[in-house]
């Protein structure tokens, strides 16, 4: 009589963990490596992914250029991106934005030694001839070109330095250059160094977009899954808001995970920065709204585009109207 018994509970068991697994669907989940892909880390840590119904084992890289390049091959159902890739790619890869995790505007400094930062600030055509650690073709980029305007430079009359962050870090904190174009940690790792900002992105009034973004393809496929998906991110940014310290766990895990071993003081800056930072889903939606004219989203990718013009990579500005989609989001806070 035992025997039937325990047959019954290995039964109801297996049908029990079946009916878990019927009840997840596959979502492929790429992200950038950054701050702004903590998010996605952390709903996955959190266990609220599988909470929404979905299973993933999200991938994560240093830049969005090989998202991209996956996209085009159908790898991937969701990702982070930066505003960059999403306004260079996005229009003819007919990629969908449904989510602005960020304003990365804050993220973004013109760093330099406090003498040179001193002497500019004083008399700006001191910048005249500077030489400038720049990401090229970034949103740094951006910010730098917007910063000399702002200061009365031409862009030609300074020396620009093609450098990833990483390599701007190391080449300016061993004292080559002059001024340093860094985002988040990069830049408060050179500002904990007594370094200080010469100018920011906010100072400029730019606008930089850190977004999700659903595939075609996978929109078509399962409607249903990019709401649920959301939400599970949404949850999550929740989560790290109200319980710093859980955050700052985490935080620790991801920047493990990621291989960058940065010190606890440092981590901690930067979490701070992302604790104000992230967007809940009421502030996403606002930033979705063309009540009274043209969207914020939308018209930071047109204010990007131009920038792209400038540097020849574009010809013409995208129509990005029919490529921001606002339904998801909604979906997802229960509207």
């Amino acid at each position: 009589m035992k025997r039937p018994l325990r047959h019954a509970v290995v039964l109801a068991a297996v049908l029990l963990a079946a009916n878990v697994a019927g009840a997840q669907e596959k979502v492929r989940t790429f992200s950038i490596n950054a701050y702004t892909g903590f998010s996605v880390f952390a709903a996955k840590e959190l266990g609220l992914f599988a909470k929404n119904g979905i299973d993933t084992d999200p991938r994560f890289f240093p830049s969005g250029a090989p998202i991209v390049q996956a996209a085009a091959a159908k790898e991937w159902d969701i990702t982070f991106l930066g505003a960059p890739p999403t306004v260079l790619a996005g229009p003819n890869l007919g990629l969908v934005t449904v989510g602005m995790v960020a304003e990365e505007g804050s993220m973004h400094e013109l760093i330099g030694r406090p003498d040179f930062v001193a002497a500019a600030k004083k008399d700006p055509a001191k910048l005249k001839g500077a030489r400038i650690f720049v990401t090229t073709l970034s949103t740094g980029h951006y910010m730098v070109e917007a910063c000399l305007n702002k200061l009365g430079v031409s862009p030609a009359q300074v020396s620009i330095i093609p450098s990833d962050q990483q390599s701007t870090l190391s080449a300016f904190a061993a004292g080559q250059g002059d001024l340093a174009q860094v985002w988040s940690p990069q830049n408060t790792a050179l500002r904990l160094r007594g370094n200080q900002v010469l100018c920011d992105a906010r100072e400029t009034h730019l606008s930089m977009p850190a977004v999700w973004v659903a595939h075609p393809d996978f929109i078509k496929r399962k409607p249903e899954l990019v709401g649920k998906w959301i939400k599970a991110n949404l949850e999550a940014i929740d989560i790290l808001k109200k319980d710093p310290e859980k955050a700052f766990e985490l935080y620790r895990k991801y920047d493990k995970f990621r291989g960058f071993n940065y010190t606890d003081d440092l981590l901690k800056e930067e979490l701070r920065y992302v604790l104000t930072t992230y967007l809940g889903g009421t502030e996403q939606l606002k930033l979705f709204s063309s009540t009274g004219g043209k969207a914020p989203i939308v018209k930071a990718y047109e204010d990007i585009s131009q920038f792209f013009i400038r540097q020849g990579r574009l010809k013409e500005v995208p129509n990005f109207q029919p490529l921001v989609d606002d339904r998801y989001l909604k979906s997802a806070i229960g509207l």
